[in-house]
């Protein structure tokens, strides 16, 4: 089936699964989506059945986290493409044509992500995704349109349709078959940088992610999040999960240096966000070493190829952004 079927992970929000789902009837009424309802507790299948009838709906009484639940859906899936899209979202007019003809335009190209903006100042990118993701030398993910906490607005400066390093699940178009080969999500993960894990992996294996600017929607940002007030695992997600996928996605031993960098810069960044960042940052390094230790297959073990290293920012965004005052992608003189 050609048409990319969505699939949605939901757990609480009447009001806010019912205004994505509107959108993405509006735009398309033959639209295929596929809910799983997360161990949901207020009302909202009983909205969805009610409203939107063509809707399949799955339901489960053990939570999952996000890289579950979206491999879980992914595996139900009889589509050739599949789009992530995450339940505090509006979508634009032709967003998913959008996406999908960028991938066929593009032979190597596996997964396409829309341009994010944000829901609340809807002229302005989203914290996370924005205009595509691109990684620092350390492994640190910033965007267009994003670094760290600087955000731009949307004033066309990134309306090229480019090849990007990975790109947000937030609103993500996939290749299934290729998404399964290259072992889909990492569950270890639960949630946070799943999808920067596993498109670091399918650029590995030369593979390509793409960015589409035509397709744009619009993102709340951690709905689901600030729902369940669970702030704190947030940040020490963040924190673990993006250790992970750089100890993963590079061969010893520059896995090695490259972790003995990026713990430096975490230790020099304690000084300025001691709270946010140092629990989270200290709580991690069990987990991490368990990982390494059990999960040796999951490593790579070849060579990172030019042209990977071509998408990777050779510097440190950190010291750009924080002592060199490098707030856009384009001061970045990079890509």
């Amino acid at each position: 089936m050609e048409e990319p079927e969505i699939l949605i992970i939901h757990l609480n929000g009447e009001k806010v699964i019912d205004n994505c789902l509107n959108s993405i009837y509006k735009d398309d009424r033959m639209a295929n989506v596929s809910l799983l309802f997360n161990q949901t507790t207020d009302n909202s299948i009983e909205v969805v059945k009610k409203k939107y009838t063509d809707a399949k709906i799955h339901i489960t009484d053990k939570r999952m986290g996000f890289a579950e639940a979206s491999n879980y859906l992914a595996k139900k899936s009889k589509s050739k493409y599949v789009i992530f899209l995450n339940n505090d979202t509006i979508v634009g007019k032709g967003w998913k044509s959008e996406m999908l003809k960028t991938l066929k335009k593009n032979k190597k190209c596996i997964a396409v992500q829309s341009k994010i903006r944000s829901y609340y100042q809807k002229d302005h990118f989203e914290n996370a995704g924005a205009a595509g993701g691109f990684i620092d030398k350390y492994g640190y993910p910033f965007c267009r349109g994003r670094i760290f906490e600087s955000v731009e607005k949307d004033k066309g400066q990134y309306n090229d349709e480019i090849r990007i390093f990975w790109g947000c699940g937030v609103s993500l178009l996939v290749d299934r078959k290729e998404f399964v080969r290259l072992g889909m999500f990492d569950e270890s993960f639960f949630m946070y940088a799943e999808e920067l894990d596993f498109c670091w992996r399918a650029n590995n294996k030369e593979k390509e992610i793409w960015y589409s600017p035509k397709s744009v929607i619009y993102h709340m940002g951690s709905f689901s999040v600030k729902e369940e007030k669970i702030k704190f695992k947030k940040e020490y997600l963040i924190s673990r999960n993006h250790y992970l996928a750089l100890m993963k996605n590079n061969p010893f031993p520059a896995r090695l240096w490259l972790l003995l960098g990026k713990t430096m810069l975490e230790l020099i960044s304690l000084a300025r966000f001691p709270i946010k960042r140092g629990l989270p940052f200290l709580m991690s390094f069990p987990y991490l070493i368990y990982y390494l230790i059990s999960n040796h297959n999951k490593m790579h073990h070849h060579k990172i190829t030019a042209d990977v290293k071509k998408m990777i920012y050779p510097r440190s965004i950190a010291l750009n952004h924080f002592i060199r005052n490098k707030k856009t992608f384009k001061d970045l003189y990079f890509a």
